[in-house]
């Protein structure tokens, strides 16, 4: 995970710079202003500060000019005193980036006021930001600083990532398009698309050795694989042919179409993205864009495995969600990988075949989400849970033992979870990211929907 890289600057109005009160003590106590730069250095954030007191419009401008040649994700600005907030509005603007105020609960500095007229001069004009009031070693002071600061750092990446839309629309799900102006404006993402046929001339070309190098590690790796055949170098040649057009291509992230193109023609991509998806990479079943940007958020939260699945069965009685995707899953999202399955799709799922991963996700704490859009504008569906083994006879109850499970106990209120889902996608990480995944919301300007 990467620090989140934050400017800081401490504010206070020209008379009060040097002045005292009148019971003698100095309006800016610059020990202060060490101890914060340290507590924010402590809470795993890299730091790069501007150390005059800022007073004056210029002093802010020159503030921000640093912190741009630096490309920090967000700036802290630590209101010392009651100021003036014409002193820092022009420079706050031209930074562009998401802001933290931050002030201390210290009577003598008056400086709530001074947060709130800064908080409310930001919002006449539309300029991103938080409030942040306390001492630095309270928790709830920290939880606010780092995830603000995370959710910067996730958004910095996003205007830096391209989107690699790989075939076009998968069985007609109109969740799974998007608008790339819409992205470009919304979040800064570049999108590049390319062919299938792409695909397939460059995985015929992949020599036998490379070929059979991967067969290997596949057999080590995991506890069943079937042999190498027609099907499973097709599937591994895929694999190696779409490694090579993500680095080609620079893409950050991906969708692969697959169904019905690849699947009945060549072979599915089931065993590429899973192999992607235990890398690290993401890439979206269906060329799903919606469900592609979902998890490359999540990814900027968590190095632990995520689940790309169809929500098969909600059991509202017993409160467990089922979750079951077409053959492509991380082998990280088993407990044991040599319990993890390799084996063919069914072919009338995919006339041409391929191999597909077959595991039960592992126990653990974890978070749900998913984009969609509401007349045009971005939501996000949040929900948590805690997964389980499940019962084995559970497994062929959808009809495709083979293909990857994981059964959820849900947390929440399964009823809105229902009429909130918006794709038969959803998207699984462990972990508790919902408190992280609502500050991205807030910073990219989207509505979280907690269910």
């Amino acid at each position: 995970m990467i620090k989140p890289k934050v400017g800081f600057m401490a504010v206070s109005c020209p008379t009060h710079v040097k002045a005292t009160t009148e019971t003698g003590e100095k309006w800016v106590d610059e020990s202060l202003i060490d101890q914060l730069l340290d507590s924010l250095k402590g809470y795993n954030l890299e730091v790069m500060e501007y150390k005059n007191l800022i007073d004056s419009v210029s002093s802010s401008l020159e503030a921000v000019d640093k912190f741009k040649r630096e490309d920090v994700d967000c700036m802290v600005v630590y209101i010392a005193t009651w100021n003036w907030a014409s002193q820092i509005m022009q420079a706050a603007r031209e930074f562009g980036r998401p802001i933290i105020l931050w002030a201390l609960p210290r009577p003598s500095a008056w400086s709530i006021g001074g947060l709130a007229v800064t908080h409310g001069s930001f919002d006449e004009v539309g300029i991103p930001h938080r409030v942040v009031y306390g001492f630095p070693d309270e928790p709830e002071v920290k939880q606010q600083i780092v995830r603000y600061a995370n959710a910067a750092r996730v958004a910095a990446i996003l205007k830096k990532s391209i989107y690699g839309s790989i075939g076009g629309q998968g069985m007609g799900i109109h969740t799974g398009i998007v608008d790339a102006n819409q992205w470009l404006k919304d979040f800064g993402i570049g999108i590049g698309f390319t062919d299938q046929y792409t695909v397939v001339v460059e995985a015929e070309k992949m020599p036998k050795p490379e070929v059979e190098k991967v067969y290997k590690q596949l057999k080590e790796e995991y506890g069943e694989v079937p042999p190498l055949d027609e099907i499973t170098e097709r599937s591994i040649r895929l694999y190696l042919a779409l490694e090579k057009i993500i680095e080609k291509e620079g893409y950050n992230f991906t969708g692969v179409k697959c169904t019905f193109d690849l699947s009945d023609n060549y072979c599915t991509a089931c065993l590429a993205q899973s192999r992607l998806a235990t890398r690290g990479f993401v890439s979206a079943c269906l060329n799903d864009a919606n469900a592609a940007l979902t998890m490359y958020i999540m990814r900027q939260l968590t190095d632990e495995p995520i689940f790309m699945a169809d929500v098969n069965l909600v059991d509202k009685k017993n409160r467990i969600v089922r979750l079951i995707d077409d053959g492509a899953g991380s082998i990280n999202l088993a407990a044991n990988p040599k319990k993890v399955r390799l084996s063919y799709q069914p072919r009338l799922e995919a006339k041409a075949s391929g191999v597909c991963t077959g595991l039960i996700c592992k126990p653990g704490e974890v978070t749900l989400a998913r984009l969609a859009r509401v007349k045009g504008r971005y939501v996000m569906q949040i929900a948590r849970g805690e997964a389980f083994e499940g019962q084995k006879e559970w497994l062929r109850e959808c009809g495709y033992p083979m293909w990857p499970h994981a059964f959820i106990h849900f947390k929440g209120d399964i009823d809105a979870f229902i009429q909130n889902l918006r794709s038969e996608y959803i998207h699984m990480a462990y972990g508790d990211l919902k408190d992280q995944l609502v500050e991205v919301c807030r910073v990219l300007e989207i509505e979280p929907i907690i269910t």
